[in-house]
């Protein structure tokens, strides 16, 4: 049995995806729950139990978590099963797959520019706080300008990236974001064995 080419599957609606992305916003609250809660066994750990104050270092390691954690791991996690399925965890729930247009198909290249790409999912709202305390803290580091411009870009992008999906993806025909015309890809229903 052939599978379907891309073109003639069905273009995934708009309330699909919309439930994909607050599916993937759960999963993301979980993500960032669970480094809140390692970052907060580091500060505890070493007060010997809330006995004393936690050092110094302790402060840059629970720093350290929540900055790192969330944002590398979420990203790694996306990316490999961008890469692996063409789906998020709420695009595998809902049944739609991204489909990859261009004559290579779906290569790292593609995965990751259409992750870096706007996407909502690692521009959410949820990480404005992560985004926010990176700026800070890089701010505090470096003192410079520059860095402070830059990291606050990105809490600005969290803003504005659901936002502009949603916009694009309703105007669009295909339903495609940002992300999907940057990467050239199109999300699909998932055809059902």
């Amino acid at each position: 049995m052939v599978a379907p080419s891309a073109s003639s599957r069905t273009t995934a609606s708009f309330g699909t995806r919309i439930a994909a992305y607050l599916i993937d916003s759960l999963v993301l609250l979980g993500f960032l729950l669970i480094f809140f809660v390692i970052g907060g066994a580091v500060l505890l750990f070493t007060s010997d139990w809330g006995k004393d104050d936690p050092p110094d270092a302790a402060f840059t390691a629970f720093i350290a978590i929540l900055l790192g954690g969330p944002l590398v791991f979420w990203s790694l996690f996306n990316l490999m099963l961008d890469r692996w399925r063409a789906q998020s965890i709420g695009m595998f729930v809902v049944g739609i797959k991204a489909t990859f247009d261009g004559p290579d198909g779906r290569t790292t290249g593609g995965v990751l520019l259409r992750w870096v790409g706007f996407d909502p999912v690692l521009y959410h709202p949820l990480l404005i706080p992560v985004w926010a305390l990176l700026a800070a803290y890089a701010t505090s580091v470096t003192l410079s300008r520059s860095i402070l411009v830059l990291t606050l870009a990105l809490v600005l992008l969290c803003i504005v990236s659901p936002i502009v999906t949603v916009a694009t993806m309703a105007l669009d025909s295909e339903r495609r974001g940002v992300h999907d015309r940057l990467a050239r890809t199109r999300v699909v229903t998932v055809e059902q064995p």
